[in-house]
């Protein structure tokens, strides 16, 4: 696409030459040479202060909202975000490829993943860009969409509602899938109902033809079974009725493998995807029934699962200090994110000590949840380290076995006097308790 047309899908004007380019970016600390940049405005932000550095680091181009002194072409708007999602829509009618929409509590970006990493051959699958799953993010990642692309795989996350039905208009899937429903952004959608009612806002297809994917095990499966008008229901999980059925499940954290069998239309194959957790088995599922429905062969699902490239600090498996495991699992937490990692080396016969951090977003029932979320980890681990305000609001053992902290070094400099070869360390916590700091300083 030229300069020329963008301008003529968005009524924009253009100032200075229209040229090929190579993408878009919307953030100057990662654009790639001949990228066209998009100055964004925000409450807190005005991507127009960084066009000169955006010139600097090869962007062909700048969309904006004013004219600016620059050496590139520039194409102006009255607004940058319209602008997005203008394109973004033009993009999708265009579109004449499988539509393929995933959310969810937890699993989103492992499921969009892993889904594409079973669809694509040599570039005919595209796919959200990054974990850009928001209002923004969404219709960025259709900046890209083309007609070379068979399959499209995009992820929507919510923290309030309308959000899922904001960005449902905007992907318009083909196919639906729900991952799970649980306790997270409580501070927005105040139970696991409302959370629940927001997701299967996904499941509203713009046609008559669409194909919905849902947890079997799920308390809200017959809700989302009325509610939603697809032509075909899909069930995955454990439940013996699934049309897709995980069980069998084998953690290998030492190989960072987990082992499950794969059931469906009376065939039971054993799979092995590369990572760790009974979530991975069943997000594997889930993309392993996509891809089936969409016309892949068993054999191919299979080889592939063991070559993806799961998301990092979801689960990561690494060696550390004196040849300890660590499992780097701090890109977010909520309590069924939690669980899933506990989880995850229950079974393993090394020492087990985790290092967790506070879990935001849970609104007025905070301590209450951490409490539980304490209890149930000092079922299974030896050891539990906390950092957090929090955790002083819970009653917690008086023992060696439970320690809390005040910041990342204490813990770190702890850690070091304990870890040796027969440990697994666990560290976990929402994206703003910074968690990741302690598990990059203990990865070898």
């Amino acid at each position: 696409m030229h300069l020329k047309q963008l301008a003529n899908i968005v009524n924009g004007k253009l100032v200075g030459k229209s040229i090929d380019f190579e993408g878009f970016s919307i953030d100057t600390r990662s654009i790639s040479n001949n990228q066209i940049y998009i100055a964004l405005i925000g409450k807190n932000f005005d991507g127009h202060r960084f066009l000169e550095e955006a010139q600097l680091k090869g962007a062909a181009a700048v969309i904006v909202n004013k004219i600016d002194q620059l050496d590139i072409p520039q194409l102006v708007v009255d607004d940058t975000l319209g602008f997005i999602k203008e394109v973004a829509n033009h993009n999708r009618t265009q579109y004449e490829g499988k539509m393929i929409g995933i959310t969810g509590t937890n699993g989103k970006t492992s499921t969009k993943q892993i889904t594409y990493s079973l669809l694509d051959n040599n570039g005919t699958c595209h796919k959200t860009t990054g974990n850009m799953n928001n209002q923004i993010g969404v219709p960025f990642s259709l900046l890209s969409l083309e007609n070379h692309h068979h399959y499209s795989v995009i992820e929507m996350g919510t923290s309030e509602p309308g959000e899922i039905e904001v960005l449902t208009n905007h992907v318009r899937p083909d196919i639906a899938a729900i991952t799970n429903v649980s306790m997270g952004h409580l501070e927005g959608l105040t139970d696991t109902d409302c959370i629940a009612s927001e997701k299967g806002n996904i499941l509203d297809f713009h046609t008559d033809l669409g194909v919905a994917f849902l947890p079997s095990d799920s308390d809200y499966l017959d809700q989302w079974k009325k509610s939603t008008n697809a032509k075909d229901i899909l069930t995955f999980g454990f439940d013996k009725y699934s049309d897709f059925r995980v069980s069998d499940i084998n953690i290998n954290v030492e190989n960072n493998l987990t082992n499950f069998r794969f059931s469906f239309d009376g065939q039971n194959e054993e799979l092995v995807i590369n990572g760790i957790g009974s979530h991975s088995a069943l997000n594997a599922t889930l993309s392993s029934g996509i891809a089936i429905y969409c016309g892949e062969g068993i054999d191919k699902i299979a080889e592939r699962l063991t070559s993806v490239e799961l998301p990092q600090r979801r689960l990561s498996v690494f060696r550390s200090l004196y040849n300890s495991i660590l499992i780097d699992d701090t890109y977010n937490s909520n309590p069924a994110s939690l669980i899933n990692a506990l989880d995850s080396i229950q079974e393993s016969t090394k020492k087990k000590i985790c290092v967790l951090g506070v879990m935001k977003e849970l609104g007025e029932r905070s301590v209450e949840i951490h409490q539980e979320m304490y209890d149930y980890a000092n079922e299974i681990t030896d050891q539990i380290l906390l950092v957090g305000d929090i955790w002083t609001s819970i009653d917690v053992d008086k023992t060696d076995s439970v320690l809390i902290f005040d910041d990342h070094e204490e813990i770190y400099d702890y850690l070091v006097s304990v870890l040796d070869e027969n440990t697994i360390l666990l560290v976990k916590g929402s994206r703003s308790t910074r968690m990741d700091l302690i598990a990059d300083k203990l990865k070898l």
